[in-house]
């Protein structure tokens, strides 16, 4: 997958870096209702799941628990355990009343694998198995989340409230085709030629292509597609089949393997990529050439030397 290395903001990291240091696995108790409970005794929400969310706490915010609160129940997939999914996320200190994080800030929603060690516990618990366009809330002790130490990075003390709301943005696509689908199109005389076997794309012949890469980003329509389009902030199933141009070699590759679900236009694929996936409807295939400034710079990447042109098909099977 050309994904951009280091692509994760300070936000995402620190998320990452806090999972993992919890030390509590805590029990999560899910409120019937998404009336004022317990769960959200202090605590006001404002906004709409993926556009914005506003948390006010009226200190101090206190509870004797793990508690979570679906704010609003999405009619999406759901969030299934050890696979990613997309989410915007608040975390509060209750007692203080002060934001430490709210991933809206910084923009796109944070793409996060829903296991131990990449989220925090109390946070798998309230939004696995919940629908894409949810909301949860969730009140814990910080203790039960990160252990005796707190989260000091957060300024959250090992005896304060910490308050979690979640936005469930994106999970990958249930449907997702075996290969694309729709209206062949003729390509222009100087691309690189797709060669295939048994349907997967085996390499590229460039015989007919100049020798001299394109200097600007090039997106060549192959297949045209006729399903939904992929949407930016959201995630989006592939195949794909990348070399460096005038290579015969790829330096990856999913036809030997499965589809690959990511997320488009949040910061982890290439620019290339997050600039030509959205729009492109489920069924297509585009041919991509990624001069050196839509790709991977002079950052030398293993089987990629600094400063290269890239070239992929890709196939668009899944969109959520």
């Amino acid at each position: 997958m050309p994904r951009r290395p280091l692509a994760m903001s300070v936000v995402s990291v620190l998320l990452l870096a806090t999972a993992a240091c919890g030390g509590g696995s805590g029990s999560s108790e899910k409120a019937d209702t998404a009336s004022d409970t317990k769960a959200l005794a202090g605590v006001s929400v404002d906004g709409e799941v993926g556009t914005g969310l506003e948390v006010k706490l009226d200190k101090p915010v206190k509870t004797d628990g793990v508690k979570s609160e679906v704010l609003t129940t999405g009619d999406g997939d759901p969030v299934k355990a050890n696979e990613v999914a997309l989410l915007q996320l608040y975390i509060g200190n209750g007692t203080s009343g002060q934001k430490a994080v709210n991933t809206y800030d910084a923009g796109p929603p944070v793409q996060v694998t829903m296991s131990e060690g990449q989220l925090f516990q109390v946070l798998l618990d309230a939004v696995v198995g919940e629908p894409a366009g949810s909301r949860v809330a969730i009140t814990a002790p910080a203790s039960d989340v990160w252990g005796a130490q707190g989260a000091p990075q957060l300024k959250i003390g090992p005896d304060d409230t910490a308050v979690f709301v979640a936005d469930i943005v994106s999970v990958p696509p249930t449907e997702v085709l075996d290969g694309p689908e729709g209206k062949q199109l003729e390509p222009p005389a100087d691309a690189p030629t797709v060669i295939e076997k048994d349907g997967a794309v085996t390499g590229f012949d460039w015989s007919t292509a100049p020798e001299k890469a394109p200097q600007k980003l090039t997106v060549i329509p192959l297949i045209e597609g006729e399903g939904p389009p992929a949407r930016a902030g959201s995630m989006v199933t592939f195949d794909y089949f990348g070399s460096v141009y005038g290579s015969k070699k790829p330096f990856d590759e999913s036809y030997s393997r499965e589809p690959a679900a990511f997320g488009v236009g949040v910061g982890g694929l290439i620019p290339a990529w997050d600039k030509s996936i959205p729009g492109l409807k489920r069924g297509s295939r585009v041919l991509i050439i990624a001069p050196p400034g839509e790709a991977y710079g002079d950052q030398p990447r293993e089987g990629i030397p600094a400063n290269s042109t890239l070239v992929f098909v890709v196939d668009v099977l899944g969109v959520s």
